[in-house]
């Protein structure tokens, strides 16, 4: 339904409404690249830690043994913003943090998480909850610092990195989500019907030339997903 497969160095970016299990792709997707030997990080602005668990375990994605097994690590902004300090080894602190000292510091402790690691996969969770914390328009100065920085320093023939935003359409306003749609080389929206645990899916946009936009069934059921891609466009 991408047209292929996922650009490199690229943006997933996953929308979903107020009670969908949209967000549950992304993690479909993180759990499939840590499969094939990548390292997960995974950016943490919405919940504690504990609770971050509970909703792995309700997908079955195994957040602390693959912690544990030094195959991804979690940026605890939620706790660094809040006052908590990490229980887990491969959880992290940025201590205390604002508008102007946030990227610095994510971006130090990302190299050193990284070091030694060419292929990495990350997830947000979530962008709405990082504008909650930053607002809007100095979300949006941090988000295009972040890829000048990247711009400028190109990374190296093998380095592959995806990144997986997941939004809440209901907690970001249109021009947030039309600005930030515009550098993502793929989006994946989601839209409730009247069946629980059944939403339609959309994929509206990936830079892959075969891509064609089309649409589909998603099924959430006992922490697995299905995807029927019947419906084209």
């Amino acid at each position: 339904m991408l047209g292929g497969g996922i650009i490199e160095d690229g943006i997933l970016l996953v929308v979903y409404n107020t009670g969908s299990y949209g967000w549950s792709l992304g993690v479909e997707v993180f759990r499939a690249f840590l499969s094939r030997g990548w390292f997960g990080v995974i950016t943490d602005y919405s919940l504690p830690f504990c609770l971050i668990k509970k909703y792995a375990t309700a997908v079955r994605f195994a957040i602390q043994t693959l912690g544990m097994e030094n195959r991804l690590a979690v940026i605890d902004v939620f706790g660094s913003v809040n006052g908590i300090q990490p229980k887990e080894p491969f959880v992290y602190s940025l201590g205390q943090i604002d508008g102007s000292t946030f990227l610095p510091k994510i971006l130090a402790l990302y190299r050193k998480m990284i070091e030694g690691r060419p292929k990495r996969i990350g997830i947000t969770v979530t962008v709405d909850d990082f504008v909650e914390i930053f607002g809007e328009n100095t979300g949006m100065k941090i988000l295009k610092r972040n890829m000048a920085l990247k711009e400028n320093f190109p990374r190296s023939k093998g380095e592959e990195v995806l990144n997986i935003f997941l939004v809440n359409r209901d907690r970001v306003s249109p021009r947030f989500l039309s600005w930030l749609s515009q550098y993502a080389e793929h989006i994946v929206e989601f839209k409730p019907t009247s069946r629980p645990g059944v939403e339609e899916i959309r994929v509206v946009k990936s830079l892959l030339p075969d891509f064609e936009p089309s649409r589909g069934i998603f099924k959430f059921k006992k922490g697995r997903v299905e995807i029927l891609p019947t419906l084209r466009d």
